[in-house]
């Protein structure tokens, strides 16, 4: 089996002594840090709808901040693990979407937006102080957890293994997938390394670059062709359905030539290996 990091063994940044055991722990911990795909119906005032219309606006916010990939999967991780233990009302939705963005930006950000920031790009509908307060309030619930994985982490690893790190193409249309699934409640039912091996899947197969299942893919990811081929099939229909959905914040931000105009490409895939979007 190929080293997927030889490439990178002169890079101090990229930690290939290490590595692969962070990946280990990684796929280790993943349950403990994964919400219930049902921990809406305990929310009274607040719904699926409305969790997609808050990250749908917080993509925007993320956008125009100039945030890491990683800072917007982080605070949607936080979103959902302090909605799924605490009642939230709809007038505070907000208010815990921009702390968790405040909150994971910290996190992974060198220069990350101040509070002052986050007021601003709310339209003053919060305080200060409030968001200081609710900012206690969810590392307190969350236990500072916040070294969890998430499907960019995984994504990273699994477009290596599958040969396709350098591929512009493969990657942004993979991480154009996991976003859509960011939004989309339903897509909780699968783990966030199911996500990223069948949205670097789905984008091979996509794309033309390969019909079938890569054997290194399937060695560091854990999963078989057959395994990812439901959340694959359900990701190729979030691709199908975005440019005529409600809410089209990732599918605009993907048409852009940054993103290679993932989003406009034709939806289709070889019938052999994923059925047609």
């Amino acid at each position: 089996m190929p080293d997927i990091d030889s490439e990178d063994k002169g890079n101090e940044l990229a930690a290939v002594d290490y590595v692969a055991d962070i990946f280990s722990y990684y796929k280790r911990v993943e349950p403990q840090f994964r919400v219930s795909p049902t921990y809406m119906s305990r929310q009274t005032d607040i719904n699926d709808n409305m969790r997609a219309i808050l990250i749908d606006w917080l993509v925007e916010v993320h956008y125009k901040f100039r945030l890491m990939p990683e800072t917007l999967f982080l605070t949607t991780n936080i979103i959902d693990r302090f909605l799924e233990c605490k009642r939230v009302s709809r007038r505070n939705l907000q208010l815990v979407g921009v702390t968790a963005m405040l909150v994971a930006s910290k996190y992974e950000e060198i220069w990350a937006p101040e509070v002052k920031d986050f007021v601003y790009i709310s339209d003053e509908a919060y305080s200060r102080e409030q968001i200081l307060e609710m900012e206690k309030i969810m590392l307190n619930t969350l236990r500072f957890n916040l070294t969890v994985p998430t499907p960019f982490n995984f994504l990273s690893r699994f477009l290596k293994a599958a040969g396709a790190s350098k591929d512009t193409l493969v990657v942004a249309y993979s991480t154009y997938l996991i976003e859509l699934a960011m939004l989309d409640y339903s897509m909780l039912k699968y783990s966030y390394s199911m996500l990223a091996a069948a949205s670097v899947f789905t984008a091979n197969t996509a794309l033309a670059r390969s019909p079938e299942f890569p054997h290194s893919l399937k060695r560091h990811a854990g999963f078989t062709e057959e395994g990812v081929l439901p959340c694959a099939i359900a990701l190729g229909e979030l691709f199908r359905s975005a440019p005529s959905a409600t809410l089209r914040t990732i599918y605009k931000k993907y048409s852009h030539q940054q993103y290679a105009r993932v989003s406009v490409m034709p939806a289709v895939a070889p019938e052999s290996a994923v059925p047609a979007f």
